[in-house]
């Protein structure tokens, strides 16, 4: 959503879903043009890559928060997921934003759906969802809900790290690998980025940073996590590929010299 107090032009209760959708026929365009120009040449596979967190209910006795974590991944995942598997977006959205949410033409609808050769999949964290009981404001892209690091009964997500919205937990990663086969038809999955910031690195001597065993760690429970999925839960993962010190190189911009 736009930042309101930098500019009062716009309106966030429905810009977010309008830039999404077009997000999505934009998508859909473009693997049209690749499979109908390039694909008989290449043999290639396109496909889109979302990002998505792992959830778990504040309250795992209450329903409301046990359907709240489905609700989270339906605005995250789904959002974009649903239209490019089913043609549709979820039903959860569609009750709550009503014709805030823009819908499909035909046309539309047919360069969207199907747009997939693989599920690309962006993850890194988990956290626990409690439902609310108001009203869901104008502006609410969560689905009516709180994301919290800390659950009811006082039992934290995962460890700190220097991003303060990272909690590693890799049982939300076999879970979440597995909500996404489930749900998409068991689709080939790669997963494009999964990592971990270490909090205070940049304080760390050299020989504390190169001792790097709270990010190997990570890797090394999240590796386990992934082929659990593979092996005990069906899950069909063709790649892996790790968020490492190099992707973050994309951030520097160099100073400019006249």
């Amino acid at each position: 959503t736009s930042d309101r107090t930098k500019s009062k032009e716009g309106d966030s209760s429905t810009e977010c879903w309008i830039v999404g959708h077009n997000l999505l026929v934009a998508h859909g365009r473009a693997v049209k043009v690749y499979r109908d120009e390039f694909k008989a040449r290449d043999g290639g596979q396109i496909g889109i890559t979302l990002n998505g967190d792992a959830v778990y209910p504040w309250d795992p006795s209450d329903p409301a928060d046990v359907e709240a974590c489905e609700r989270k991944l339906e605005f995250s995942i789904s959002w974009f997921a649903d239209p490019v598997y089913f043609g549709k977006y979820p039903d959860s959205m569609v009750k709550q934003l009503g014709d805030r949410l823009p819908k499909f033409t035909d046309e539309e609808r047919g360069l969207v759906k199907g747009s997939n050769d693989f599920y690309g999949m962006n993850h890194y964290t988990a956290n626990y969802i409690r439902h609310k009981t108001t009203e869901p404001e104008a502006d609410d892209f969560l689905g009516n809900l709180e994301t919290l690091f800390t659950s009811k009964s006082g039992e934290g997500i995962g460890p700190e790290t220097q991003s303060f919205w990272l909690r590693p937990n890799p049982q939300g990663f076999r879970n979440l690998l597995g909500w996404i086969s489930n749900r998409y038809g068991k689709p080939k999955i790669y997963v494009t980025e999964n990592g971990t910031s270490l909090k205070g690195e940049n304080d760390l001597s050299k020989d504390e940073i190169l001792d790097d065993e709270f990010r190997a760690e990570y890797f090394r429970s999240y590796l386990a996590a992934l082929a659990k999925a593979v092996e005990e839960d069906g899950v069909d993962v063709r790649g892996y590929m790790a968020w490492s010190l190099m992707d973050n190189f994309e951030w520097y911009v160099p100073p400019f010299r006249d």
